[in-house]
């Protein structure tokens, strides 16, 4: 199985032949199909899929199977092609649900973990939707997923098409202020004392339901991020890092610190509580090893984001 993301209740994976009937059971439903131009047969759907088997080796993403995570259910497809958009090829997010499995919240669920990993795996500036304008269910799903009316036109096969849009920018913006959101509950807790990596990756993890991959410690994603590093004032939402020289069980260790950046030079960090410092006194601070954490620099969240597994 070529899995390619994991939600809550689905996983995505790569279409295979054997995917047919599943797939028909959607595509040539023709209630499901009511604002498409037409209903798909049976060879309709067996090109359908070797469409999107070309565009996984072409553009290196696609459509993807839709399955329940308990059962590996096939229950619709969703992913990210390249569709003429009002003339212009532009990076689509379509989906496309089983009838019987529909206003359980799957093409949501679905559709925001493939607008994650297009921004995490792309240098789109943007990502888009489109559909029939009387398709209200399919907009009002690009909407939930933080899209915006974008524009319509005409055209021959819809009569109107309505497009949304999501900005790298403004999804940017969202991940930040939920992980700041969620930090700031925090503050005050002693449950990431001694845990400062955690911390700021809890934040950002358990804010927007995805997962990043850094190093073991503080220090050790500093490394990882050198190429992205910078030493300036840190903008809001960047992972700042230190040096800093801790108690480990063999003796003193640079394990780092870190801390997530807000405004007016603060930064919200896990110290022997979760706690708000000036970013520059933290140099000031002591630790339990006698040490003073040594200003390294931040990285944005955008470069927190691209880290891969097994980096």
């Amino acid at each position: 199985m070529n899995l390619i993301l994991k939600t809550e209740r689905l996983f995505l994976r790569a279409m295979t032949p054997d995917d047919y009937q599943a797939l028909f059971q959607v595509l040539g439903d023709p209630e499901t199909m009511w604002h498409y131009p037409y209903t798909l047969d049976g060879q309709h759907v067996r090109d359908w899929i070797e469409r999107n088997r070309n565009r996984y080796r072409k553009d290196g993403f696609g459509l993807w199977a839709v399955c329940i995570g308990e059962s590996g259910e096939m229950i619709g497809d969703c992913g990210l092609t390249l569709q003429n958009i009002n003339g212009e090829l532009l990076p689509e997010i379509g989906y496309h649900i089983r009838r019987d499995c529909q206003r359980n919240g799957y093409a949501k669920e679905a559709a925001k973990a493939v607008r994650d990993w297009a921004f995490r795996n792309t240098d789109y500036p943007a990502l888009y939707s489109y559909c029939k304008y009387t398709n209200v269910p399919s907009f009002r799903t690009a909407e939930s997923i933080g899209m915006h009316f974008a524009c319509e036109y005409p055209d021959e096969a819809n009569g109107r098409t309505h497009v949304s849009v999501i900005s790298r920018e403004n999804w940017l913006n969202e991940l930040t202020e939920n992980m700041i959101r969620w930090a700031k509950d925090k503050l005050g807790s002693s449950d990431h004392a001694g845990w400062c990596l955690s911390f700021i990756e809890d934040a950002l993890e358990k804010s927007n339901g995805i997962e990043i991959f850094g190093g073991d410690s503080a220090k050790a994603s500093a490394l990882l991020y050198a190429d992205g590093m910078r030493q300036s004032k840190p903008e809001r939402g960047a992972f700042v890092f230190y040096d800093c020289i801790c108690r480990g069980p063999d003796g003193p260790v640079n394990w780092g610190h870190c801390g997530i950046s807000l405004e007016n030079d603060r930064i919200i960090h896990a110290w022997d509580t979760v706690r708000i410092d000036d970013y520059r006194e933290m140099e000031a601070m002591t630790t339990l090893a006698g040490d003073q954490p040594k200003y390294i620099g931040w990285v944005p969240v955008e470069r927190v984001l691209k880290q891969k597994e097994n980096a």
